[in-house]
């Protein structure tokens, strides 16, 4: 039994992630209801997952708070950015479905596509205002360099989130308590293991 509680047991190591995960996707939903904060709690979020992923030492609640302070101003035009470039693909899709043909089923492909694309490139966006200082049209050119620079992994991040959104489809009545739990933290912390690598290359260079 005291094996089974050893801090070391790889049980315990991923219960622990998983409770440092719903504590963080917590902080990052409450912290973006605002909407105009939502970049700099999104930003807040990466800043965490990064030392999370690196093993170091993680104090979630504090950590989160210092990164989204000191990154709110740059994080408002780049979430509302973000938000909008989500509201006009929503919008889009749903006057192509509503139209219910084949060219509209082409369109609605691409458009999801493409979205997707900027989607991800936004993951890059916070996870580089996360750790670096720029202007936000710098931040946003470096992130879609990545974002092409890395297309294997760029992809992947996109499959991330593709599965993660269509299972949150499939658990229809309990998806509230699945995105306020994990809905941001599990996929994001799944994309920073992807992306971390390049980052730590940037920083070697």
């Amino acid at each position: 039994m005291d094996r089974f509680f050893n801090a070391n047991n790889p049980v315990m190591r991923f219960l622990t992630r998983m409770v440092d995960l719903a504590i963080l996707n917590v902080m990052t939903v409450v912290f973006a209801v605002p909407i105009v904060t939502a970049g700099a709690s999104l930003t807040a979020m990466n800043y965490v997952l990064f030392h999370l992923c690196r093993k170091d030492e993680t104090y979630v609640t504090k950590m989160f708070r210092k990164s989204f302070k000191d990154n709110l101003r740059q994080g408002i035009p780049e979430g509302l950015i973000a938000v909008g470039i989500a509201v006009v693909t929503a919008v889009d899709l749903w006057a192509l479905h509503a139209g219910n043909s084949k060219l509209g089923t082409m369109m609605m492909i691409m458009i999801t596509v493409v979205a997707g694309f900027l989607f991800v490139t936004f993951v890059y966006v916070f996870a580089l205002q996360s750790r670096y200082e720029n202007p936000v049209k710098k931040t946003i050119t470096n992130a879609l360099r990545l974002a092409l620079g890395n297309l294997p992994r760029t992809a992947l991040m996109m499959v991330i989130w593709i599965i993660w959104i269509l299972f949150m489809v499939y658990l229809h009545r309990a998806a509230p308590l699945a995105i306020l739990l994990y809905g941001f933290s599990l996929p994001g912390y799944l994309c920073t293991m992807l992306y971390n690598p390049v980052f730590a290359r940037l920083e070697e260079e």
